[in-house]
């Protein structure tokens, strides 16, 4: 009851209204870095399952547990094409007429109201309030693709998981995908809750308190319910469990961290003093018309003693942002940039190529606000590609994610 309690307190904000931008749950860093971290994620499993569905004329089927106000559908319809003309206009790798079910699933009514106003009667587009772990699927056909985002399998124990994930591979046919996540155990978010001691499921005593930053009085007033913080040899294992359950008929294809550095509670501070209010500064640089202080933005990453590969990770993309942060300012103040390191990984190269072109090109526009419209943006997206470029899937973002085939 005390998951449905928090929830309906976000609810009841107006927090969790779209759209977003600086502040709520649909905030620029939600729209402009997760969502499309995610897709992101997907796409290449994704256009090669639509490229099959349409030689053989045949509608997409997609079930999302845990749906939330239908955020899957809009995380779907937001994946692009890798390598579509900059003439064209319709790049989706979803075409419109594909979708032959969207089919969401939570157990708060609330959100599912909220859903419905949005989607109304769309006849491929349906909501139904069930428990993820107890939804019968054993009438329904299969679908193309399971989605379970952003932390809803952090709501299940693992001998749940393993059960749910055991029931989609049964159900499903061959070559259908499975996409989820969990809360990573290693976010810097959640600094003092680190353990190594991976014979015990960890938990987390958690509050959507990042709808209330900086109102502590209200943050102390709000429902705290348990969420499960996932590391890499944690998801192997469950994904062992599913295997020997199901004869080896699912494949892990893909297991990634995303969101470091920019999680909710990076603003809060509530589990880790030392954390900077790195996810408002961000949601500030893809905000049209608004410039950002770039100093803010540097990372003083403070190590924990004991976690001598997880602070190697952080350290390590903390460094490579300071540094394009500083390439950044150097060139808006047309100064000379930092020397890079002959060692750069080529994300990185890629990153500041970028910046240096965009920098170029906006001392030559002379209208609106270039700093703000196109070289903050472009940081942005420059910040997310580091992420993923640097990334081990060790559990060290707010998210772990994982992307399973149904192998028959």
């Amino acid at each position: 009851m005390s998951e449905r309690d928090a929830y309906n307190e976000a609810l009841k904000s107006g927090q969790y209204a779209k759209p977003g931008g600086l502040l709520g749950k649909y905030d620029n860093v939600r729209r402009f870095w997760e969502d499309e971290e995610l897709g992101l994620y997907l796409r290449p499993y994704l256009e090669e399952m639509v490229d099959h569905k349409k030689k053989r004329a045949q509608g997409l089927r997609v079930l999302d547990l845990g749906c939330g106000s239908g955020d899957g559908i809009e995380l779907l319809t937001g994946i692009t094409r890798l390598r579509s003309p900059v003439s064209e206009h319709d790049t989706a790798v979803i075409p419109a007429g594909i979708l032959e079910l969207y089919q969401g699933i939570d157990i708060n009514q609330g959100l599912l109201e909220q859903a419905r106003s949005i989607y109304g009667d769309r006849e491929n587009i349906a909501f139904a309030r069930a428990d993820i772990n107890t939804y019968d699927l054993s009438g329904e056909a299969p679908y193309d693709l399971y989605l379970a985002n952003y932390g809803t399998l952090s709501h299940n124990n693992d001998e749940q998981t393993v059960a749910l994930l055991s029931r989609i591979a049964g159900h499903s046919k061959g070559g259908a995908l499975v996409l989820v996540d969990w809360l990573g155990r290693f976010s810097y978010e959640w600094q003092t809750l680190w353990t190594q001691d991976f014979e015990r499921s960890q938990w987390m005593d958690y509050a959507i308190s990042y709808i209330y930053a900086g109102d502590r009085q209200r943050q102390a007033e709000l429902t705290y319910f348990p969420l499960r913080l996932m590391a890499r040899p944690e998801v192997l294992d469950i994904y062992q469990q599913v295997k020997a359950q199901t004869g080896t008929s699912i494949t892990l294809r893909y297991l990634a961290d995303r969101s470091s550095f920019v999680g909710r509670h990076m603003d809060t501070a509530q589990y880790n003093p030392h954390c900077p209010p790195l996810r408002r500064l961000v949601n500030s640089l893809f905000e049209p018309n608004v410039a950002t202080n770039l100093d803010e933005l540097l990372i003083r990453y403070v190590p924990r003693e004991g976690f001598p590969e997880i602070n190697a990770y952080h350290q390590k993309l903390a460094d490579w942002w300071n540094h394009l942060i500083m390439f950044t300012r150097a060139g808006l103040e047309r100064k000379t940039p930092p020397e890079t390191p002959g060692e750069a990984p080529g994300v990185v190269g890629e990153a500041l190529s970028t910046m240096k072109g965009i920098l170029k090109l906006a001392t030559t526009l002379k209208i609106g606000n270039p700093r703000a419209s196109l070289v903050e943006p472009q940081l942005g997206y420059c910040l997310r590609e580091l992420e993923m470029g640097l990334q081990q899937g060790l559990g060290c973002g707010h998210g772990l994610v994982a992307i399973f085939e149904i192998v028959k």
